[in-house]
């Protein structure tokens, strides 16, 4: 395919993506059916796409891409990866993603770099506005809309665990420092994110398939 003509397929992604326009689904009351789900996942774009429509946009702006940064360096442990290849089910992990969202750009490239290396596991990325029923559905501890929420789902587009915002230590510790600063709580948290590189991420999503797998009696 020519240069020029892949150019305009990402943007023409890119500006599919960015608009949500996507997904009415969301503008829709419709219950988090499987149906529904399936319509969702199917208007999502993989991983790559997403990255090349990031890429895409630091190149307008000429700001440093934080995606392609973290994706590089993204990379599970051997035990998360051979546990995730041991899983018996087939999955689907559909991300509501926020590109200029922290906690989605310093965990969803650890969870595609799984993805990547597991035969039974595939994800697709959707923005905000498509994915709003299911970050109504799977809010946070304290009751907040949050990107990244991903929902883990099944052969039949059930959804059988969710995954939503950032890790368990991460959130045990936001809770506990609620009256420090909000500049100095961001940088605090990136520092972790740092420091972590995607550690805890991956554990837990391996954890929530595992638990999939055991509740459907695999």
């Amino acid at each position: 395919m020519p240069n020029s003509r892949i150019f305009r397929v990402v943007v023409a992604a890119a500006m599919v993506f960015l608009s949500g326009v996507v997904a009415t689904f969301a503008e829709q009351p419709t219950p988090l059916g499987p149906e529904m789900l399936e319509q969702l996942y199917g208007t999502g774009v993989d991983f790559n796409t997403f990255l090349k429509i990031a890429d895409n946009r630091g190149a307008l702006t000429q700001l440093a891409n934080p995606w392609n940064s973290n994706w590089r360096k993204s990379g599970p442990s051997d035990d998360q990866v051979s546990r995730a290849q041991s899983l018996a089910g087939n999955y689907r992990l559909l991300a509501v993603v926020s590109e200029t969202c922290s906690d989605s750009i310093n965990t969803i490239p650890y969870i595609a770099r799984l993805v990547d290396r597991v035969d039974q596991l595939e994800m697709q990325v959707v923005p905000p506005g498509a994915g709003r029923l299911i970050i109504e559905a799977h809010r946070t501890p304290d009751g907040r809309m949050a990107t990244p929420t991903v929902a883990i789902l099944n052969d039949n587009f059930e959804v059988v665990g969710t995954w939503v915002e950032r890790p368990l230590p991460l959130k045990d510790w936001w809770a506990r420092n609620s009256t420090i600063s909000e500049r100095e709580m961001k940088q605090r948290k990136q520092y972790w994110y740092n420091w972590d590189e995607g550690n805890h991420t991956i554990g837990e999503i391996v954890d929530l398939l595992e638990a999939a797998d055991a509740n459907a009696g695999r």
